[in-house]
């Protein structure tokens, strides 16, 4: 059963195909006389709120633009035009895609390849190789659900979807771990169940992102457990306080403990806890503050903050429901 973020996911990929087939743009004015506010259709100009040909002919009713031997009518102006392998002064004339006007040819632009068989060029990978299919990227400007999602685009699994840009349109390419091999049957998604997720003692989640979108990769640590901290060359074991240690990394990451004589002991402007899972330190702080991590908080900062259901942090439930709604089609109870 797929978790309540992929839904999402698949519900905003939805809505976006559907946006996408009735984005229908306005076509300009294409006939001689047509009213107009800013363009017609080429060769026709806009002037004085009506469409004129303009430098052209009218034949039939048409205008007719004579362009010179070896040039194009390319919008509104003769301009040279040249496909590839043809002869170019400028990467303009070159109108297929991914060419570049090269030594005076129109070639394959540098980081494309040829497809001799199907006959056009083609953008490779960063790391060289060649690219799994075209790809769109979802545009998610919602901070909480993109922290929450393992992967905001059409890319499967393993991959990441490359772009030229906007549109948020690409090129599906191997995403790759900074060390071995990922784990592809492990999630970075937050609300999968857990045994589908990255198991944190032997993995992380690998993430690339952009504002707008990331992906991620359940990737293996260079260390694992009994000793999965990896610290300058060296696989170590976490410790809590009181614990033999080595360096302060060691101490819950060394932000309240330090390793003070070969054990994990307090900072200073920290006291000994003992009310959590393991022996551990917390920041000092006043009667009229609460300790969160390595900071105090005034209490009445905490009011008003907004409560979650844990196996669904982002109420994605309700959302769908009120979608549902919406489209007439409520999902069952």
């Amino acid at each position: 059963m797929h978790s309540p973020f992929i839904r999402l996911l698949f519900l905003f990929l939805i809505i976006d195909r559907l946006a996408e087939a009735f984005d229908v743009p306005c076509a300009p004015p294409a006939k001689i006389g047509d009213s107009c506010q800013r363009d017609c259709k080429p060769p026709l100009l806009c002037r004085d709120g009506k469409c004129e040909c303009w430098g052209g002919s009218i034949v039939d009713g048409k205008c007719v633009v004579p362009c010179p031997a070896g040039q194009q009518l390319y919008g509104v102006e003769c301009t040279r035009v040249a496909h590839y392998m043809q002869p170019c002064e400028k990467d303009s004339q070159c109108v297929d895609p991914f060419n570049s006007c090269i030594a005076g040819t129109c070639q394959c632009a540098p980081g494309t390849t040829r497809d001799t068989v199907r006959g056009f060029c083609y953008a490779v990978c960063p790391d060289g190789m060649h690219p799994r299919q075209t790809c769109r990227r979802l545009f998610i400007n919602d901070i909480d659900m993109l922290e929450n999602a393992a992967n905001t685009d059409s890319c499967p699994l393993g991959y990441r979807c490359v772009t030229y840009g906007s549109p948020y349109v690409g090129h599906c390419c191997r995403l790759r771990c900074p060390y071995g091999e990922p784990d592809l049957s492990q999630s970075c998604d937050a609300g999968a169940s857990p045994d589908s997720k990255c198991r944190p003692l032997t993995h992380f989640c690998f993430t690339v992102s952009e504002p707008g979108w990331k992906s991620s990769l359940c990737c293996p640590r260079p260390c694992r457990d009994p000793t999965p901290l990896y610290v300058n060359g060296q696989c170590l074991s976490i410790a809590h306080r009181g614990d033999p240690c080595q360096i302060d990394q060691q101490c819950e990451g060394g932000i309240t403990m330090s390793c003070n004589l070969g054990t994990c002991q307090c900072k200073l402007g920290y006291h000994e806890n003992n009310d959590e899972r393991f022996p551990t330190c917390t920041k000092d702080c006043t009667l009229e503050e609460v300790a969160s991590n390595d900071r105090c908080l005034a209490k009445d900062q905490l009011l008003g903050v907004r409560c979650t259901n844990p196996d669904d942090p982002l109420s994605i439930g309700s959302i769908l429901d009120r979608v549902g709604d919406i489209f007439g089609n409520k999902r069952g109870k």
